[in-house]
């Protein structure tokens, strides 16, 4: 390739669907007429809105990007996009089109491999001149990240060797026909790619350069060693942050008294694996070395734990440091303290003296996951149960039930309904579920989940665990909504799976979670207990789950579990005129 051909991603007029971005020096007559169809549309009908969109190709061979803006129903977006390689960006300044526009104002979208947010991508805003063909230039300095057309604070830069699709956006919220020809769309101002140099980029050396000076005071008197044999993550607080905390705590976790208090504290900050801030802000929450969980709130400036971001991406030798400016603090309380101090657990409290766990499930030892009946559930006992069972001569009857509330290690609620079930301290089964919603732990209700401690984690249940469980009502099923749930079923794979397989994943999951929704709607009583507590268990899931890619797999493994339940269900003429689901994954 000479030059111009090598600086050049694409040039409209020599569009294939095969061959979009792999420019070569011709084309066949026949390639041409196919250019329009390596790009897909994308309007607001996804969410109940009335836009429209269409590409094609006009007789000089440009792209035309037509359709009808309409605000109806919260509606007001339509989108032309197509799939790239970053390959061909790596290296570039920025993008160029030429364009003769209709004098409105359009968006230039970038999707990139390494965020992905749920309607969410990079974007830069370009206007036309009616009837005027004009050169924009798009620098990648300049494009910025929006979800759900609102701006991402703190996300990271756009970086090109990443980008895995492009595209065009109309959102100016003025409703009528548009039209955009396109001519051209290539990169400008290529330069050569960094190589980035290993040298002197030490922890102690990037930790200096960024002004962490406390941070390294308190890891060496910690004599805090991080993993060798996997990357991290440290949410790095600035020299301003100790300062903030109280003088006399500072000096407490510098006493050797204090150093298992520091190094729980120091770990908290630390996260295995080298996880980039645009990963960071796909997640809810994400688990450290101390083995809490720091919580993530993108719902308005990113916060990790209430702290925010100062800077972001600092590469070391070991991973990754974010500076943060606060102090994270995890929960330094045994789950016996916890316990102790709840005005909810004050006879859970009391059930453990009296049976002599309470060293069992002081700091000193776990981790722990322990379900912890409140105090009505102890109260909801038969008539004198609870005094007997406090009675020494009882004791050892106290700590068979006591038992089959503590699970060994750490469980948060989404990793309990993905073991579905586990064996308690003393090797006793027990089953999670969902059921109407709830999160079931034998026959208890969950009231609250992941409630952290020191040692463990904390679940509070509205029942006592008991040996003996009771056996669930046979139920009915209405066969008119098992066939309105398979159709449900069929639109959601056939509009989500499309949606995966072109990069979509968090469109695929929002897809496929109303779906999941609806059907939950119908009702046990319609559907069954079965078909609607396999549903209410994916939804749980996902709901803990940051990943959006795993979230689709989740919605759909739930709906292909319930697709043969439901066509058994549905009336015998229906169930054979059903077809088995087919739609790719």
């Amino acid at each position: 390739m000479n030059s111009l051909i090598a600086s050049t991603i694409m040039t409209v007029p020599m569009l294939a669907a095969s061959v979009v971005f792999n420019v070569a020096d011709s084309y066949s007559q026949s390639d041409l007429g196919r250019g329009a169809e390596s790009w897909r549309i994308v309007v607001d009908g996804v969410m109940g809105g009335r836009s429209s969109g269409r590409v094609s190709q006009n007789e000089t061979g440009n792209l035309q990007f037509a359709g009808d803006l309409s605000l109806e129903n919260n509606g007001g977006f339509s989108q032309m996009r197509t799939n790239v390689s970053g390959d061909d960006f790596a290296g570039a300044r920025g993008i160029q089109i030429n364009v003769r526009g209709d004098g409105r104002d359009y968006k230039f979208d970038v999707r990139c491999s390494n965020v992905r947010l749920m309607a969410g991508g990079f974007q830069q805003d370009f206007q036309t001149e009616a009837g005027k063909w004009t050169t924009i230039q798009l620098p990648f300095d300049d494009f910025r990240l929006y979800s759900f057309g609102r701006l991402v604070p703190n996300a990271p830069a756009l970086e090109p060797a990443r980008i895995e699709s492009i595209g065009v956006t109309l959102a100016d919220k003025k409703p009528g026909a548009f039209s955009l020809e396109i001519d051209s769309i290539r990169t400008f101002g290529d330069k050569p790619r960094a190589v980035e140099s290993t040298n002197g980029s030490d922890l102690v050396t990037v930790a200096r350069a960024a002004g962490l000076n406390t941070l390294l005071e308190l890891v060496t008197a910690a004599e805090l060693e991080l993993p060798t044999d996997e990357s991290v993550t440290i949410f790095a607080p600035t020299d301003a942050a100790f300062a903030a905390l109280p003088e006399a705590t500072v000096r407490a976790l510098l006493e050797p008294a204090g150093r298992d208090t520091l190094r729980s504290i120091l770990t908290y900050h630390v996260t295995t694996s080298a996880v980039r801030s645009s990963d960071v802000m796909s997640r809810r929450s994400i688990s450290t070395l101390n083995g809490q969980r720091i919580a993530i709130d993108t719902s308005g400036p990113i916060s990790i734990g209430g702290a925010g971001l100062v800077t972001v991406d600092v590469p070391f030798d070991g991973g990754i440091v974010h500076v943060i400016d606060t102090v994270l603090m995890p929960e330094l309380k045994s789950i016996g303290e916890v316990a102790g101090e709840s005005s909810q657990l004050t006879t859970l409290a009391a059930a453990v003296s009296v049976s002599g766990l309470s060293e069992q499930v002081s700091s000193e030892n776990g981790p722990w996951t322990v379900f912890a009946p409140v105090d009505s559930a102890f109260a909801n006992l038969p008539p004198g149960t609870l005094d007997e069972l406090l009675q020494e001569s009882n004791r050892s009857q106290l700590i068979d039930i006591l038992g089959l509330h503590v699970i060994p290690g750490r469980l948060y609620a989404n990793e309990l309904l993905a073991n579905r079930r586990a064996q308690t301290l003393f090797g006793n089964s027990v089953n999670f579920a969902i059921i109407e919603g709830r999160l079931q732990v034998g026959n208890a209700t969950v009231i609250t989940t992941d409630i952290e401690a020191a040692n463990g984690v904390v679940h509070l249940i509205d029942t006592v665990l008991l040996p003996t469980r009771e056996a669930e009502p046979i139920q009915t099923v209405s066969a008119t909504a098992s066939v309105e749930a398979i159709r449900l079923c069929e639109l959601a794979i056939s509009r989500g799976a499309p949606l995966f397989n072109t990069g979509q994943a968090a469109g695929c999951a929002a897809v496929y979670e109303v779906v999941i929704e609806s059907m939950i709607g119908l009702g046990s009583q319609d559907l069954g207990r079965q078909v609607i507590q396999r549903l209410e268990m994916a939804l749980a899931e996902a709901e803990t789950e940051p990943d959006r890619t795993k979230c689709a797999w989740i919605y759909r493994r739930a709906l292909d579990d319930i697709y043969p339940r439901l066509v058994n269900q549905a009336e015998p003429a229906t169930a054979t005129e059903t077809t088995t689901l087919t739609a790719s994954r």
